[in-house]
């Protein structure tokens, strides 16, 4: 009986991180998403332009908001460089401990078990300072005068949606990663029970 309760706590916490993985993707998808979004006119002409051609900006407009696009694109650049390696590297190491416990389901020492433990309960306090570190300096940059200036820019040519507000994407990733906080803090809760689980099993 107390062999089918692990088997069970190990199923779900396989499936958690499943799902972890999953929105760890998600994340990722948003911050780089987010830079393009954010990048401006400077980096659609590249593509084509907005709206499939469509350039509001000529002559000494068009050159301040290249400027201003590219020193925009610069103070966001950790943001991006900073989201993608923190995704990077916890999503393949949930997916490196997936794969492992897939394979030896019923064979997981108590050892791994407080291996997965302590991962996940680092992964979620680590989410939690990221996202933190992330909206903080978002914020910051969206408040500076680079940023107002951009907006106004903008604005004076209808393009009322590239403003100073938090976007949308990083609203997006904030959202993903405080789910990937609860689901790390549950699998915490699992992996432990399952320790549990086992050691009673050996006694």
């Amino acid at each position: 009986m107390e062999s089918g309760f692990s088997a069970s706590s190990l199923s779900h916490l396989g499936v958690l991180q499943m799902l972890e993985v999953i929105l760890n993707v998600l994340v990722l998808i948003c911050v780089i998403a987010s830079h393009f979004a954010l990048s401006g006119f400077s980096a659609g002409m590249a593509s084509g332009g907005f709206g499939g051609g469509y350039f509001p900006f000529e002559g000494q407009e068009l050159q301040e908001v290249r400027q201003l696009d590219q020193e925009f694109t610069l103070l966001r650049a950790p943001l991006i460089y900073g989201g993608v390696t923190v995704c990077l590297l916890i999503g393949t190491l949930t997916l490196a401990i997936l794969a492992h416990g897939s394979r030896h389901l019923l064979d997981l020492s108590k050892k791994w078990l407080l291996i997965e433990a302590t991962f996940s309960a680092v992964a979620s306090l680590g989410y939690g300072a990221a996202v933190g570190v992330f909206l903080h300096f978002a914020l910051q940059i969206n408040s500076t005068d680079v940023c107002k200036r951009r907006e106004r820019l903008y604005a004076r040519n209808g393009l009322t949606w590239m403003n100073c507000d938090l976007a949308g994407t990083d609203g997006g990733a904030a959202t993903f990663v405080i789910l990937l906080i609860i689901l790390h803090g549950a699998s915490v809760v699992l992996a432990i029970k399952a320790y549990k689980e086992r050691r009673a099993l050996h006694q």
